[in-house]
């Protein structure tokens, strides 16, 4: 009997533990569970994230691309951008070899009803990778304001010397952050 006492403080012992065991082992079946969906729910907002900062950057590119004028030697037409007044148009015309560079000849574009005093703006220019795209270790820049007016509603070629990378060489052209210091309305 003393025997069958112990066996049964043993066993409801026992039991017990076993239900203790087995309310943990629900417990971490549970919380293992949330934690699989909320890691499924990371990786989602994290796939989401990264999709809307790809979003942003091309609207921020596209915005920004409209105030830059690109263009190459050989390539025909023109290329518009903005500025602080409106849109230019611009076309590389001609490349010779000039000092230690190369003098370039552009058409600017007034599409304004207004003739443009003071036109200002920085150049990038230098040679592409195989690739073709501009050698970012190459580039060079300069800030330029022509001294001629840009008339209204017209076309005006304009020469500008860029060193450092002849005809040869010479693989893009890029204008940007074009400003002014006046305009001229007729009377």
């Amino acid at each position: 009997m003393k025997y069958s006492l112990i066996f049964v403080v043993f066993f409801l012992v026992s039991c017990q533990e076993n239900n203790k065991a087995q309310e943990i082992q629900n417990q971490l079946v549970a919380i293992n569970t949330k934690l699989e969906a909320l890691q499924s729910e990371n990786a989602a907002l994290k796939k989401e994230l990264q999709s809307l900062k790809v979003s942003m950057n091309i609207q921020e590119f596209m915005q920004s691309n409209r105030k830059i004028a690109y263009l190459t030697p050989g390539e025909t037409g023109y290329s518009a951008f903005e500025f602080d007044l409106g849109v230019l148009t611009v076309s590389l015309t001609d490349i010779k070899p000039y000092a230690n560079g190369s003098k370039v000849t552009l058409r600017m574009g007034n599409t304004l009803s207004s003739t443009i005093n003071g036109l200002k703006g920085t150049f990038e220019w230098g040679p592409v990778d195989k690739s073709g795209y501009p050698s970012v270790e190459e580039t060079k820049t300069k800030e330029i304001q022509f001294p001629q007016s840009l008339t209204a509603g017209s076309w005006t070629t304009i020469s500008v010397v860029l060193e450092g990378v002849p005809p040869a060489e010479f693989g893009f052209l890029r204008l940007k952050n074009f400003s002014h210091t006046g305009i001229m309305l007729r009377q």
